[in-house]
């Protein structure tokens, strides 16, 4: 069994803000704000499953932007490997971090260990190829955003977040989330998700003022009618004038 990582070997084999190669996911200047306008992150986790390649046929159709976290460890088979790709042609598409085995659903175990989450982070950077730092903790909503933080009830979670954050690393939470359906209830009708982002961005109940974060699962749309749901979401959120849909990368994040 592979043994966890030390972290002063894990910070001695990281990028450092004096290393030469700069990151441009932290450095690039923001793009203008406009003031009148409300901003919707639409984010899906946990790609890739069958959902992903609908997911990315209804982005690509309705031509939105939308970020989606990917786990390596779920790209075990061709086909699900080919949802990965197409991803990447999709230029509607961000593709972020969403660690390489989503720490096996055991949490607890796997935040007590804050230089094997960031080693774990580095492989499914690798293994996916990724060109960005942008990173979403599994099972956590944690936000390190340059030079603003909020932490989840977990306190070692923290501890890994801030050991990633200095390592250069974007880490995104959410606002808000479109649970999954189970055996007694079906997704929630799109109206009311979309009244719930209006909700929340009206009572400015987000992480940043007039900046919703929206959290999905690339599973959740498996099915054509879960599939159609999403589609008539973004229909509702296109309607609107005053929202506009966009990647992660663009969300408010000015360094220090």
């Amino acid at each position: 069994m592979e043994q966890p990582l030390d972290q002063k070997e894990v910070l001695s084999n990281t990028i450092t803000p004096k290393d030469s190669v700069l990151i441009p996911a932290l450095l690039s200047i923001d793009e203008e704000i406009d003031s009148t306008k409300q901003y919707v992150y639409l984010t899906f986790d946990d790609g890739p499953y069958v959902g992903s390649k609908k997911i990315n046929q209804i982005i690509q159709e309705e031509n939105v932007k939308a970020t989606v976290f990917l786990v390596g460890f779920n790209a075990y088979t061709k086909d699900l490997n080919q949802y990965v790709e197409d991803y990447k042609q999709n230029s509607n598409l961000e593709i972020a971090n969403h660690t390489f085995s989503h720490a096996r659903n055991h949490y607890t175990k796997y935040y007590s260990d804050p230089a094997a989450v960031l080693k774990d982070i580095q492989k499914n950077e690798s293994v996916l190829k990724l060109e960005n730092r942008l990173v979403r903790l599994p099972g956590r909503n944690v936000w390190r955003t340059a030079n603003r933080k909020k932490d989840d009830f977990d306190k070692q979670s923290k501890v890994t977040a801030d050991l990633i954050a200095d390592n250069q690393y974007m880490i995104y939470g959410w606002d808000y989330e479109w649970l999954r359906s189970h055996a007694k209830a079906p997704l929630s009708p799109p109206k009311s998700i979309y009244d719930g982002i209006i909700t929340r961005l009206a009572n400015d109940s987000t992480f940043e003022k007039n900046h919703l974060v929206i959290l999905m699962h690339d599973d959740m749309f498996d099915k054509d009618e879960d599939a159609q749901k999403l589609r008539e979401l973004i229909g509702m959120l296109k309607e609107n004038k005053k929202i506009v849909l966009q990647v992660i990368s663009k969300y408010p994040s000015k360094l220090s």
